[in-house]
């Protein structure tokens, strides 16, 4: 059985794969915020989309909630979503980042502009409230499409040489979920500092 560290090794690999993962990232934000400038009416109806069928989701379920039961919606929220990440990227590589990335980082963009254009919040500030808990939900993010792309096509490439799937697929597995206690840690982290310190950035005179 193969033992989990918490800092596997990251190889070359997986270094290239988490820097453009982080580019995707920060284009999809360009992307979004660009939308309103470029159409700010087709922002505003996509940005009350998102909000309707995500957001107010979790709001609800939040809403009487003491600081640990919404601890534990928002990272059972954030775990499902990137158990999701990590087991398509297995079968298909490319999943990831179409629905780990993209959607995540055009609805930041999004929502930078909808605070800017439409709250008289600069995109700047709105970044930096951003900031407490993105710092460690955003690496786990990249870290679980890293892993997953990487873990997918190392097993299209074992179907293609020939090798046996039963074999070739579970040391694949091994090798990539050894990754998945840091992605963990660092999805328990952001959801502690999204509930207890987040809130109270929001609340500053600048965002009132």
């Amino acid at each position: 059985m193969a033992k989990l560290y918490l800092l596997p090794t990251f190889s070359r690999s997986y270094r290239m794969l988490l820097a453009f993962s982080g580019f995707v990232l920060l284009l999809s934000v360009a992307l979004g915020y660009g939308t309103w400038a470029a159409d700010p009416v087709l922002a505003k109806q996509t940005m009350e989309q998102v909000i309707n069928e995500q957001f107010m989701v979790l709001i609800e379920k939040m809403a009487d909630l003491n600081w640990w039961g919404q601890f534990l919606v928002i990272l059972l929220n954030n775990l499902k979503a990137t158990l999701l990440i990590i087991v398509s990227g297995a079968f298909l590589p490319f999943v990831p980042l179409l629905v780990g990335i993209l959607p995540n980082g055009f609805v930041i963009g999004l929502l930078a502009g909808l605070y800017e254009y439409e709250l008289g919040v600069p995109k700047s500030t709105f970044f930096l409230s951003l900031l407490p808990h993105g710092l460690f939900e955003i690496p786990a993010i990249l870290l679980a499409v890293t892993i997953s792309v990487l873990w997918g096509v190392r097993n299209w490439r074992s179907i293609f040489r020939g090798e046996k799937a039963r074999t070739s697929w579970a040391a694949h597995a091994k090798a990539s979920l050894a990754f998945f206690p840091l992605i963990l840690a660092l999805l328990i982290i952001a959801a502690l500092v999204e509930v207890l310190v987040t809130p109270l950035i929001f609340n500053l005179p600048s965002f009132v």
